[in-house]
C-alpha cells in the first residue's frame, strides 16, 4: 500500500511538472493571483515546463510603495531574472545597492539571495522568472561566467538599426544554461521584426511598449505593452508593429 501511494505520488509529480507551456500570448492583467503579503502581490503569467527547463514560470509581482521582498534559493534551487516594469526600486545584491528603474535587469544565480525594495511614493511592478533546468545544475560553469548582476537601461549601449535600434544585454552561460541570450528592440511604426521563421531555442517575447501583432505558427494574436509572449522549439513566428508609436521588447533565449 505504501509502495503504491509513492508511486502515485511520483507519477503526480512528474505530470505536473511535465506539462508543456503552450506558446501564445500572455497578459499582465489576466494573471491569476497567487500570493498577497503586506509587501507585495503575485501574479502567475505563466508556468509549466519546456525542452531546456523542467520548471519554468514567469510572475508579475506589485512591489507596494516603502516594502521590500527577498529572493533566496540553495544551489539546487531556481536561478532567477527580473525586468523592472514601472517605477524606481532599489536592489540589494552581492553587498551592493544599485538604483533601478524601468527596463533595468536583474539575474540572480542559485544560491545568491537578492532584495528589491521600492523606495519610491508608488507602487513598483516587475517580471520575476524562475527557472531550474533538466540538465543537472553546473555551478562551476555559473561562476566562471561571472557572478549574480543588474544592468540599468540607462547603462545599456543602443544601437541605431534600419527599423529601430536594439540593446543587447548579454549572451553568457549560467549555471542551469548553456546559454542565455537577452536583447532589446525598438521596432518602429510598421515594421516587422524578420520574415516568419523558427529556430531550436525557445524564445519569450516581453512587451514594455507599444502594439504589435505576434505570428505564432499560423496563428496571429495581438500583443501590447505588459504582455509576454512563450515560442516553444521550431514554432515559426515573427512580430510586426502595428501601432502608431516604437514597440519596445525583449527578446530572450536560452538552450
Amino acid at each position: 500500500m505504501k509502495l503504491s501511494t509513492l508511486l502515485t505520488g511520483l507519477l503526480f509529480c512528474f505530470c505536473a511538472q511535465s506539462q508543456m507551456i503552450t506558446p501564445k500570448v500572455y497578459t499582465w492583467n489576466d494573471a491569476v493571483t497567487t500570493g498577497t503579503t503586506r509587501s507585495a502581490v503575485t501574479k502567475k503569467i505563466f508556468a509549466g515546463a519546456g525542452a531546456i527547463l523542467s520548471v519554468h514560470e514567469v510572475n508579475g509581482v506589485t512591489l507596494f510603495k516603502g516594502k521590500s521582498v527577498s529572493y533566496k534559493s540553495d544551489e539546487a534551487g531556481y536561478e532567477r531574472f527580473f525586468i523592472i516594469k514601472t517605477g524606481t526600486v532599489t536592489v540589494n545584491l552581492n553587498n551592493q545597492a544599485s538604483l533601478l528603474g524601468r527596463g533595468s535587469v536583474i539575474v540572480v544565480l542559485p544560491g545568491d539571495k537578492v532584495t528589491i525594495e521600492n523606495t519610491d511614493d508608488k507602487d513598483a511592478e516587475f517580471y520575476e522568472m524562475n527557472y531550474r533546468a533538466i540538465a543537472p545544475v553546473n555551478m562551476d560553469r555559473g561562476r566562471k561566467a561571472g557572478a549574480s548582476f543588474v544592468i540599468n537601461w540607462n547603462d545599456m549601449a543602443v544601437k541605431s538599426t534600419d527599423k529601430g535600434s536594439t540593446r543587447q544585454l548579454f549572451d553568457r552561460p549560467t549555471a542551469m544554461l548553456n546559454r542565455f541570450d537577452i536583447h532589446v528592440t525598438q521596432l518602429n511604426e510598421g515594421f516587422k521584426s524578420h520574415d516568419p521563421h523558427t529556430h531550436q531555442n525557445e524564445e519569450i517575447i516581453l512587451m514594455l511598449d507599444g502594439n504589435a501583432e505576434m505570428q505564432i505558427g499560423q496563428d496571429h494574436q495581438k500583443a501590447n505593452a505588459g504582455d509576454v509572449v512563450f515560442m516553444g522549439s521550431m514554432v515559426l513566428h515573427n512580430l510586426t508593429n502595428i501601432g502608431k508609436t516604437p514597440c519596445l521588447y525583449f527578446a530572450i533565449q536560452w538552450n
